[in-house]
């Protein structure tokens, strides 16, 4: 899980460097279609793991981490647009996606601009030349970054230094090679078939049904008038919570697979979409049960004629909380999640014991749809 989560941060250093070009230097040539393989460098400028490659064309990059055989992509226009990032194992497995919107106030005008630096290189025969943004510190006295790009003529970042006040270099990456050729869309669009809530909720083996969990349809509200509604047909679980504000969060998982399933969440202008399956060898870079446990809290209710017990299904976290009123066959009744010094109790106003259906499980029609999440769509 570490091992998918630094990857996953390495492609997405070398995404957003590849992009400079495109965001930093509007009136620059517009840039052709090439493929170029970057080479990650230690402080000393040796070559280290991984290599990136980085394939334009059209406006839209895909790069491409490549480490133990496991390979992280990331996928869009720029580092400021929406990014679509997966990945893919040895076996051509795909095992993770995200798909992410950040709030961003549109008055906000950009708070780092580019510099050019008196300098040229030339890397791996290619001409650059130096551009240096640095960013703007959060508070008075802290770490202040500098980053420099080196490019081309026409717009390619060819080789990209992240450094400290000192020049001691935290990212390093230079060209190792360059091919400007067409690129065909199918050669950096996602394959079509990970952009469907189906993929990742198809099964990955087969499970006997339980009759101590029978499905069930709940709904309930909070004091504040937001509502949850929950959905068991195991092994699969669904809960979605929506607020007065418009926010949505929905999840859907699988219970005896922890770490298939599928989250998501809007709250105004931020949208971000996850899925995740467990790959073959067991590994995992999601887990959808936030549950830590099951210890009884020794008291009970009675909510709508229905008597139920409190557990704590987060023992031993400090900083979040999650106690449940469970019925003798597992429905909750009643919720306590708590988190940042909040609370937020929830009532069942209804609940059925009912056959659910796992196609009832569902996510807006526009979660896996490129155009929403400002993303061309696949040709």
């Amino acid at each position: 899980m570490k091992t998918a989560a630094i990857i996953g941060a390495i492609a997405c250093i070398a995404f957003a460097k590849a992009a400079v070009a495109q965001s930093d230097h509007d009136t620059s040539p517009i840039q052709p279609d090439y493929v170029a393989v970057m080479q990650a460098l230690d402080k000393d400028g040796k070559p280290v793991d991984p290599t990136v490659t980085i394939i334009h064309h059209d406006g839209m990059f895909l790069s491409e981490t490549l480490r133990d055989d496991r390979a992280s992509i990331g996928f869009g226009p720029d580092r400021d647009n929406p990014v679509l990032r997966w990945s893919r194992q040895a076996d051509g497995e795909v095992t993770f996606l995200e798909l992410l919107l950040l709030y961003r106030k549109p008055d906000t005008a950009r708070a780092e601009t580019p510099q050019a630096i008196a300098e040229v290189s030339t890397v791996a025969g290619e001409h650059c030349m130096w551009r240096e943004t640095a960013s703007n510190p959060p508070s008075s006295g802290t770490f202040i970054a500098r980053e420099q790009n080196c490019i081309t003529g026409d717009g390619i970042v060819i080789e990209t230094k992240l450094l400290t006040p000192n020049d001691s270099p935290i990212y390093h990456t230079r060209l190792a090679r360059l091919d400007r050729r067409t690129v065909a869309p199918e050669e950096i669009y996602p394959p079509s078939e990970i952009l469907t809530p189906e993929f990742w909720l198809r099964p990955i083996r087969s499970h006997s049904t339980d009759p101590s969990q029978p499905d069930f349809d709940i709904a309930l509200e909070s004091v504040g008038g937001s509502t949850i509604r929950l959905l068991r047909h195991y092994p699969w679980h669904f809960w979605e919570k929506r607020d007065r504000g418009g926010s949505v969060r929905i999840k859907i998982w699988n219970i005896l697979d922890e770490a298939q399933g599928i989250s998501y969440q809007q709250s105004g202008s931020y949208r971000r979409l996850t899925a995740g399956r467990p790959a073959a060898d067991g590994s995992a870079s999601l887990n959808f049960d936030e549950t830590t446990g099951k210890v009884s809290l020794g008291k009970s209710e009675t909510i709508l004629g229905e008597t139920c017990e409190w557990f704590d299904l987060m023992p031993g976290v400090d900083d979040a909380g999650n106690s449940e009123c469970l019925t003798g066959d597992g429905l909750p009744l009643k919720l306590d999640i708590s988190g940042m010094n909040l609370a937020f109790p929830y009532t069942a106003t209804s609940f059925r014991r009912r056959p659910v259906a796992l196609s009832e499980m569902r996510l807006p029609a526009e979660a896996f749809s490129l155009e929403e999440w400002g993303l061309p769509p696949a040709q």
